[in-house]
């Protein structure tokens, strides 16, 4: 069986600051995350480093909303994948990546997501 990182689909489109989403974790909420990249499946997050420790590979991420005025706003139930970089002694203004992959998607909030994806694949062909 292939794990998640083998089977994403490889339609990531890079964004910039502009993109973010806010999520529930551990009763704690996440407001303009900064996303790096996002797919029909999941997107890449950078959080705090203070952070890191909560986002531990299979936390759920609850009421995940992508913030951007192009993208849908139904909330989303994602889990973390992976996570890159992070250190226990790291200083708490370094930034740590978060995989993150989209497990309940509404139907209409999924198509929209791909019809979005499939827009900006197009454009930077």
């Amino acid at each position: 069986m292939s794990t998640y990182a083998d089977r994403r689909d490889t339609r990531r489109i890079i964004v910039g600051p502009e993109f973010s989403i806010s999520f529930m974790l551990k009763g704690h909420a996440y407001q303009d995350v900064r996303i790096t990249n996002i797919s029909p499946g999941g997107c890449f997050a950078l959080v705090g480093a203070r952070d890191a420790r909560l986002f531990e590979r299979g936390a759920v991420l609850e009421n995940l909303v992508l913030t951007h005025p192009e993208l849908p706003k139904a909330p989303i139930i994602a889990v973390v994948s992976y996570v890159l970089g992070g250190r226990p002694a790291a200083d708490p203004m370094e930034m740590v990546g978060i995989g993150i992959q989209f497990l309940g998607v509404e139907d209409a909030a999924q198509e929209a997501i791909n019809t979005w994806v499939d827009a900006a694949t197009a454009s930077q062909q």
